[in-house]
């Protein structure tokens, strides 16, 4: 705070006329007197301070949010003039580097407003025909106007109706098959004192008798994951709190 501001300089006017009043007068006077001086200078304090800044502050809020409306009005119509020219030139950009390798490219946006994608830049996705093997693109327009496409397959999960598809995840196949088969037979093997169960390469569920009989072979589970899949189907077991012990040609699962 300035001492030039009349703020400083009112307080320092009210020091000193506090003083005057403890100095001269007593009691009940000296009270009203200071009720009086402290409400008079209440007063000029909101309307010649606070109340001038509630104005300038509410000033200032209207002019940044007029501000933001035009900005906001400025990119609802970035379709036409600039906008509808950048589209252009930045589609053009896209199909040259297409088919520069696929010469019978051609493509459509995804998007629902492809001309704010280009006002701002980030990474946008086009459907892409014409291309063997690929279903779409991700185009990367950064800040300096530099463009990149990156090819993409779109590959579905495994449907439960296709039971002879390989499942292209194990979290994906054990919930889907193996969580509602395992349940069921662990808790019932659980019932039964058995503490253990091997999944072989072949899907199949081999049952050790508790009284160290020959292996009882359960039901086949479809599509059971690859060997090169059981590390990671052995960390989904665990997570189901299951001990999974990953061997040359079955998973011991245990708990």
């Amino acid at each position: 705070m300035k001492r030039t501001s009349p703020l400083w300089g009112s307080i320092s006017i009210l020091i000193g006329v506090v003083i005057a009043i403890l100095s001269l007068l007593r009691g009940t006077w000296a009270t009203v007197a200071l009720i009086v001086v402290f409400a008079v200078w209440g007063l000029w304090l909101i309307f010649t301070q606070l109340l001038p800044a509630w104005r300038s502050n509410r000033t200032y809020r209207r002019r940044v949010r007029q501000s933001r409306d035009r900005q906001e009005a400025a990119s609802d119509t970035s379709d036409s003039g600039m906008g509808l020219v950048l589209l252009r030139h930045v589609n053009h950009r896209i199909s040259e580097h297409l088919r520069s390798v696929y010469p019978q490219a051609h493509w459509e946006w995804t998007l629902a407003d492809p001309t704010r994608f280009i006002a701002y830049g980030g990474t946008g996705r086009i459907r892409v025909y014409g291309i063997p093997d690929y279903d779409y693109a991700d185009v990367t327009l950064d800040r300096q106007g530099g463009l990149r496409c990156s090819l993409v397959k779109v590959a579905p999960l495994e449907d439960k109706a296709a039971p002879n598809q390989q499942p292209v995840d194990p979290r994906v196949w054990y919930e889907f098959q193996g969580r509602s088969i395992l349940e069921d037979m662990i808790a019932d093997l659980r019932s039964r004192g058995h503490s253990s169960l091997t999944l072989n390469e072949d899907g199949s569920i081999c049952i050790q008798p508790a009284d160290g009989g020959e292996e009882i072979k359960k039901d086949s589970f479809a599509a059971f994951p690859e060997k090169v899949y059981w590390p990671r189907l052995a960390k989904v077991l665990e997570q189901e709190g299951l001990t999974a012990d990953v061997q040359d040609t079955r998973i011991l699962v245990s708990w």
